[in-house]
C-alpha cells in the first residue's frame, strides 16, 4: 500500500499555510501528485527541494522543526 500525507498535515509540519503547500506542490518543490479525484497526494517520506532565490543560509543556525505525529493516508 502506498502512503501519502495530507496538505494540512504538511502545512502544520512546515509551519506554513495550506496555500503555500499547494504552491510548492505546483512548482514541483514538494513531491506529490493529483489523483483521479483531483486531490493532492503527497508522498511519504516528505521530499522538499530548496528554493533558488534568497540569501545563502548555510552559515546561519538551522531552524529546528519539532514535527508532530503526521497522519499517513492509505490509498
Amino acid at each position: 500500500m502506498a502512503q501519502f500525507l495530507t496538505i494540512p498535515d504538511v502545512a502544520d509540519f512546515l509551519e506554513v499555510s495550506e496555500r503555500r503547500v499547494r504552491t510548492l506542490l505546483c512548482q514541483g518543490r514538494i513531491a506529490g501528485f493529483k489523483d483521479d479525484s483531483n486531490i493532492w497526494r503527497i508522498t511519504c517520506p516528505l521530499n522538499i527541494k530548496p528554493g533558488k532565490r534568497g540569501p545563502d543560509l548555510r552559515g546561519y543556525a538551522v531552524r529546528k522543526l519539532q514535527p508532530r505525529q503526521l497522519k499517513v493516508v492509505q490509498k
